[in-house]
């Protein structure tokens, strides 16, 4: 048996025993790296600007909220999103806020060409949610957004 699995027990009878959760910091950081990844995965959609495969990352409050303005699918929702004119193209996270259930990522978004340069101030809301994290809110500015 190896070290790891010794320390993995351990542990877990520590935990069985006093009743106290694992240590805050490694489960914040452990959190705070499936959001992340989970905000990756949702910006490589902006990035490519095909979102059918984001569907699934989004909170079931923002599907309701497609669906109720009649784009409750998949490909409707990739339709309407893949249509827009924004293009961004690299993320630079600038703040993380975060509470148990919620992480916002503050990001420097910028695309478009040297033509026409983008660079926006973007904050994704990111909500615990079945277990799994899932894109809540998007604002670009003072803009709220459907995400």
């Amino acid at each position: 048996m190896t070290r790891r699995w010794w320390r993995a027990v351990v542990a877990g009878l520590a935990l069985g025993v006093t009743g106290a959760p694992a240590p805050v910091s490694s489960q914040d950081n452990a959190e705070l790296a499936r959001a992340r990844q989970v905000l990756e995965y949702y910006q490589a959609c902006e990035r490519t600007r095909h979102f059918a495969p984001c569907w699934t990352l989004l909170s079931q409050r923002v599907q309701g909220d497609w669906s109720k303005q009649g784009r409750g699918t998949v490909a409707e929702y990739a339709l309407a999103k893949g249509s827009g004119a924004t293009r961004y193209s690299d993320f630079r996270v600038l703040q993380i806020r975060r509470s148990p259930s919620r992480v916002v990522f503050v990001v420097e978004a910028t695309g478009g060409g040297d033509e026409s340069p983008l660079r926006a101030r973007v904050e994704y809301a990111l909500l615990r949610e079945g277990g799994q994290w899932r894109i809540d809110g998007l604002r670009i500015g003072q803009s709220e957004m459907a995400p």
